[in-house]
């Protein structure tokens, strides 16, 4: 198997750099955000542009779907959320709230709320309703800038990770409170993620990706091979591998029972700023040379036209000067 087994598509469409993009849960829908406070939304299929949002003043930090692909929320430098109708990418409501540039956004798994965290130190929780959406709760405790969130599974534990070096972990049945303080990186809390199995990792600029026994509030394994900060972490769909990009121009693959690597996927010419494991293989996003898709048994290098064997499908992505969004399917994609 070759490159030429692929076809590339360039998406071009924003005037500065991207900062975020997400995927709908059925992979026909694709955000990019950008410093250029605008939002494109692209068609995965046709790698069509489908339409440019410029509702925000600020550059866009975070984009979002819901999982039942109802809504996605935009987050911004210029201190709101934006939630947005999927089907017609039409803004329902402006969510106001935050005191700082909100960084992340995410949604829970039953899509009825919305989480967001701030340079202003605070996870917000709000309702999520077509007709009307509002502040919850205010989530107060960290001691700097809130850069990422996630929702367990099951829905009732919430995850913040900060710049103050810790994970705080909330409860939100009968009642929201802190019920866990993690600590254990020494940099700031880049990513946090849950797998389908509730597990919880965090990725930092301390080089390292911890996973962490929630209940007991200490780390199952400390994942050190890293030589940059942690941008991203993703979970494989069976909970078996984790995925991890940083600023070292890699993304290394990791046994979750036993926390060794199991594989380093090197060839970016700069930083990868996130990863994800997608249901199929089809496609990738990314910015540059050094990119990875799946084809039957592993993954293909661009670069190298060599295969790294790994059992799950992985998206990595980077974002480079040339402000534009490589979109690759394989030809058996129709």
């Amino acid at each position: 198997m070759n490159a030429q087994d692929a076809s590339v598509k360039l998406l071009k469409a924003h005037s500065d750099e991207i900062n975020t993009c997400a995927f709908s849960s059925d992979v026909t829908l694709l955000l990019t955000g950008a410093d250029d406070a605008t939002v494109c939304v692209w068609d995965c299929q046709s790698g069509s542009l489908i339409k440019t949002l410029e509702k925000h003043t600020g550059p866009v930090r975070c984009c979002c779907f819901s999982l039942d692909n109802n809504y996605f929320a935009t987050s911004s430098t210029d201190r709101t959320i934006i939630l947005w109708k999927a089907t017609t990418c039409q803004d329902i409501i402006t969510l106001k709230g935050h005191h700082r540039s909100v960084e992340v956004c995410c949604f829970s798994p039953d899509s009825t709320l919305l989480c967001s965290g701030s340079w202003d130190n605070c996870a917000i929780l709000w309702k999520i309703n077509e007709n009307k959406s509002q502040l919850y709760t205010k989530l107060t405790g960290h001691s700097s800038c809130v850069q990422s969130c996630a929702f367990s599974p099951d829905g009732n534990q919430l995850a913040t990770g900060s710049w103050d070096h810790t994970i705080r972990i909330w409860k939100l049945y009968c009642g929201i409170r802190c019920i866990q303080v993690l600590t254990g990186h020494s940099g700031n809390v880049h990513t946090v993620i849950y797998s389908s199995k509730n597990q919880l990792a965090s990725g930092s600029w301390d080089k390292t990706v911890i996973l962490w026994d929630v209940d007991k509030g200490y780390p199952l394994h400390v994942l050190v091979g890293h030589d940059g900060w942690i941008q991203a972490c993703a979970f494989s769909p069976d909970a078996t591998f984790l995925a991890s990009a940083a600023d070292d121009e890699s993304v290394r693959v990791w046994d979750v029972s036993t926390g060794k690597c199991t594989s380093i996927l090197q060839g970016h010419v700069d930083e990868v700023h996130t990863c994800a494991f997608l249901p199929s293989g089809h496609i990738f996003t990314s910015g540059s040379v050094g990119e990875w898709f799946k084809k039957e048994s592993g993954l293909l290098n661009l670069s190298t036209e060599s295969l790294d064997t790994i059992d799950n499908d992985l998206l990595a992505m980077q974002y480079n000067p040339e402000k534009y969004i490589q979109n690759l399917d394989f030809n058996m994609h129709v």
